[in-house]
């Protein structure tokens, strides 16, 4: 919606520019723009809608930051239930704050308090599909779309390598990367690794320490090939990345590898296509303003309604050989890591 809005904006200023004047508003349309992604790790489930629009005569960006300008006033929002394609359970969703929720809203644009979303708490059964149904009550106008669930079960969506927390990721060799294989379910399109790198800092002027991890994406777009999976990391690779998560460390700072974690990140096709057509809307040959991809259907709507799912393991091991070239690596020794956390 925010990429909607500052092509508008730009088109606005470009007719200004013209001695021919004629109207670039067109007559309103209720446009509207839904984002969902259920899974079964969460206990409560959230579902975001807003509506586009457009102002011929007033600051659209004044307009971005009313809350009136991008929320409906009056939805009807529930989820329901497949088996076979019939209704076993209906779930209505209740409309919230975010901001009350712990979710508050980065600043920009768009007005950040309040936040709404609509919720359910529901535990999610992968042998079902879920289909997501939204009415504007003032307008009738009706949205609805459908995704399936990626199962969270250990015998489906499971680590081979490393199979447990006592089998060391290693980072260290420079001829062999480090091979991370795992088995998923056939709901997840693709899948993301993500190592959670915690560590300690210590401000030697204050004597204050802190506790800090960073998710680091090492493989991104696996796509799904049935049976067992697999990305290879190099050390380059992952120390590259460590470096621009981490960034430069004051003189007054020192840091501590502290015990990691490692995720596998699944995402539906619904998803997987999502991200393939909002990256291919830019670079040097684009020239034109594409459509926007969209598995809900309702007319004027944007946006997706998908499944996500993810294990993890909560604490692994580096070698010893990886912490050593993270304190002394060409990549990471400007990061001013001295040791290992004592925590």
């Amino acid at each position: 919606m925010k990429n909607t809005l500052v092509v508008l904006v730009l088109l606005s200023v470009f007719v200004s520019s013209c001695s021919t004047k004629f109207k670039v508003g067109a007559d309103y349309k209720e446009v509207t723009v839904v984002y969902g992604l259920l899974s079964m790790s969460d206990t409560a489930h959230y579902i975001k809608i807003t509506k586009g629009f457009f102002d011929e005569k007033l600051n659209n960006l004044e307009l971005a930051q009313n809350p009136d300008s991008i929320y409906f006033s009056d939805l009807e929002v529930k989820v329901e239930s497949l088996i076979n394609g019939n209704v076993a359970e209906t779930l209505p969703l209740t409309k919230v704050d975010l901001v009350l929720e712990g979710y508050p809203k980065a600043p920009g644009t768009f007005a950040t308090i309040p936040n709404y979303a609509y919720k359910f708490k529901k535990t999610l059964d992968p042998t079902r599909t879920y289909r997501l149904k939204i009415k504007n009550n003032l307008t009738g106008k009706e949205v609805q779309g459908e995704t399936s669930i990626i199962t969270s079960s250990s015998s489906v969506f499971k680590f081979i390598k490393p199979s447990d927390p006592l089998e060391p990721i290693n980072f260290a060799d420079n001829q062999n990367p480090f091979a991370f294989i795992w088995r998923g379910p056939s709901t997840a399109a693709f899948y993301d690794v993500v190592v959670r790198f915690r560590y300690q800092e210590l401000d030697q002027t204050t004597n204050d320490t802190t506790y800090i991890e960073k998710d680091i994406t090492v493989a991104k777009n696996i796509p799904t090939t049935g049976g067992e999976l697999s990305a290879s990391v190099s050390s380059v690779d992952f120390f590259k990345q460590l470096n621009s998560a981490l960034g430069d460390a004051p003189l007054s700072i020192k840091r501590y590898v502290d015990t990691p974690g490692l995720m596998i990140l699944g995402g539906g096709q619904a998803l997987k296509t999502y991200i393939e057509v909002n990256a291919a809307q830019g670079g040097i040959t684009y020239d034109q303003i594409k459509p926007n991809y969209t598995n809900l259907s309702g007319g004027d709507v944007f946006g997706l309604f998908s499944t996500r799912g993810q294990i993890i393991m909560n604490e692994i091991n580096f070698t010893g050989a990886t912490v050593d070239s993270i304190r002394n690596g060409v990549y990471t020794q400007n990061l001013r890591i001295v040791g290992i956390s004592d925590k």
